[in-house]
């Protein structure tokens, strides 16, 4: 839960959200950086308040309205993860990323078809199947759209990838909220092999993802 009040003319965030594996962001890490005569002219503050509206009666509606996106991204955290590590692994795709080269991330004991040597290797059979499933890259994450399946197929397609040590080296950086989303940095911590300032949108009508970038 977060608290969002005036601090010397500003707009200060205290408190937690939690974006699953993404990360749990605290505070300071919390940011919105819109004044409040600019938060007037947002989209969700015209449709829900009235014009004449006090600083406090906004204050108090973008407290509702971001604690009650938070709790239906809890609800939906799965659905949620499947999409975070989906985007992370077409990624790794795209640009064959050797992750053989972190010891901490490979399980070569997992390896299909003994020691390659090549990165390719890894890729090139389960290429389709990863492909197959981008139309949920950008799909809801609000439950219309299953994804509960995402994460035990990611790890089918790629046993000798160590998900749980990756998963555990995820520092999460900076969330934005904004008019009716919320925007997400993160890195990792082998030296950003994997994600390097990765950003992605979460609407607040769908909780679907977009803008995504890394690198």
């Amino acid at each position: 839960m977060i608290k969002i009040y005036m601090e010397e003319d500003e707009l200060t965030v205290s408190g937690s959200i939690d974006l699953g594996y993404i990360g749990v962001f605290h505070d300071s890490e919390i940011e919105i950086l819109d004044s409040l005569e600019e938060i007037r002219e947002w989209e969700i503050v015209e449709k829900h308040l009235d014009p004449e509206c006090t600083d406090d009666e906004m204050i108090e509606f973008l407290n509702t309205y971001f604690n009650d996106f938070a709790e239906r991204i809890s609800k939906n955290i799965e659905n949620i993860n499947g999409t975070f590590l989906l985007h992370i692994f077409t990624d790794m795709d795209s640009c064959e990323s050797n992750f053989m080269i972190i010891d901490d991330l490979f399980i070569e004991e997992n390896l299909r078809y003994g020691n390659e040597e090549d990165i390719a290797e890894i890729y090139n059979p389960v290429r389709d199947g990863l492909n197959s499933l981008s139309p949920y890259l950008e799909a809801p994450n609000d439950g219309t759209v299953p994804k509960w399946h995402l994460e035990s197929l990611l790890r089918s397609f790629f046993p000798m990838f160590n998900f749980d040590c990756f998963l555990g080296n995820i520092g999460p950086e900076t969330i934005g909220l904004d008019d009716g989303n919320i925007n997400f940095q993160c890195s990792d911590d082998f030296d950003c092999a994997i994600l390097c300032g990765a950003y992605a949108v979460i609407d607040g009508e769908d909780l679907s993802f977009s803008d995504w970038h890394n690198f």
